[in-house]
């Protein structure tokens, strides 16, 4: 933070702090608005104000952070108007998580390894891996069991991908026979219920 948006959380006064929620070492996680305009030579007159949340970590009698006192200070600058408790908690949920995205989209998914020396080929290719990477943290937050929510791309792969079949056509019917466990057919067909792809085919089963 800088020394003026500093200065300006330190003076909240203490009955304006909101407890919403306590570290497992007993340090309360406490909000509160700050009080605070900044003065920047590029900001525009007509611009939306922003609105300041302070975050106050006051850790327990006793204990005492690495420089020695006894509460930190953070903010987080938004335009959103929700309750601070929430806000709070769904930065904390995201901080960190772009690094993530990135390393799935170019290693995991060939978004860091350009095919062609064109630019627009490049950038088509991009967005496909973009894409796919959409897809799969669908799949992975609407589809899975919650242990499986948060696994890499390579274990997704194991879960969804990787799975032997054949496929065969039969008096107009077309049909899939898998040749995996019990749980990873039962997780495909979980995969289709949630993600339905109606096609002329089945509208006429």
């Amino acid at each position: 933070m800088s020394p003026d948006l500093a200065g300006a959380v330190a003076r909240v006064p203490g009955k304006e702090w909101k407890t919403f929620g306590r570290e497992a070492d007993g340090t309360l996680r406490r909000w509160a608005e700050v009080d605070f305009v900044p003065g920047e030579a590029t900001e525009k007159k007509d611009l939306s104000p922003l609105r300041y949340v302070g975050l106050r970590l006051l850790r327990p009698q006793g204990l005492l952070f690495a420089d020695g006192s006894d509460r930190q200070h953070h903010a987080v600058v938004t335009n959103l108007k929700w309750d601070g408790a929430r806000l709070l908690q769904w930065h904390r949920e995201k901080a960190g998580m772009v690094v993530h995205v990135h390393d799935e989209v170019k290693n995991g998914l060939g978004g860091g390894h350009m095919p062609s020396q064109h630019f627009r080929a490049n950038a088509a290719w991009f967005k496909l891996a973009l894409m796919a990477y959409n897809v799969v943290s669908a799949i992975r937050g609407l589809a899975l069991e919650p242990e499986a929510r948060n696994v890499r791309l390579k274990k997704f792969r194991l879960l969804v991908v990787n799975l032997a079949g054949r496929m065969s056509r039969f008096q107009c019917v077309l049909r899939l026979r898998f040749c995996a466990p019990a749980e990873a057919i039962a997780r495909v067909l979980r995969i289709w219920e949630v993600f339905a792809l109606p096609t002329q085919a089945t509208a006429f089963r």
